[in-house]
C-alpha cells in the first residue's frame, strides 16, 4: 500500500516538474516582446496607403467568397452585415454600404 502511495506522489511530481520546465517555458517565449522577434515589421505606412485607395469589391469578386468571409471584408472597412440573409442581399448590403461611406 505504501508503494503505491510513494509512486502516485512521483507520478505527480514527475508531471510537475515536466509541466514547469516543457509547457511552461514555452508560454513565456510566446509573451516575449515584440522587439525580439526575427520577423520583418511590416512599415505601416504601406497599410495607410492601401487605406486611402480602398475600392469597392466587385459582385464577381464577391461571390467567389463564402457569406462569412463576405461579412469580414465588410467589418474590415466598418460595415456591419446581417449574416442570416442570402449572399445576394448580403453583397447588395455591402455594395449599397460602401457607397454611403465615400
Amino acid at each position: 500500500m505504501e508503494s503505491i502511495i510513494g509512486i502516485g506522489i512521483l507520478v505527480v511530481l514527475g508531471g510537475f516538474v515536466v509541466y514547469n520546465v516543457f509547457i511552461k517555458k514555452n508560454t513565456v517565449a510566446s509573451k516575449s516582446s515584440p522587439a525580439v522577434t526575427t520577423t520583418k515589421p511590416v512599415a505601416p505606412v504601406v497599410e495607410a496607403k492601401v487605406e486611402a485607395k480602398a475600392k469597392a469589391p466587385t459582385k464577381t469578386e464577391l461571390n467567389k467568397l463564402t457569406k462569412k468571409a463576405i461579412d469580414e471584408k465588410a467589418a474590415e472597412v466598418g460595415i456591419k452585415l446581417d449574416g442570416r440573409k442570402t449572399k445576394d442581399a448580403m453583397i447588395k448590403d455591402f455594395q449599397s454600404e460602401f457607397k454611403k461611406l465615400k
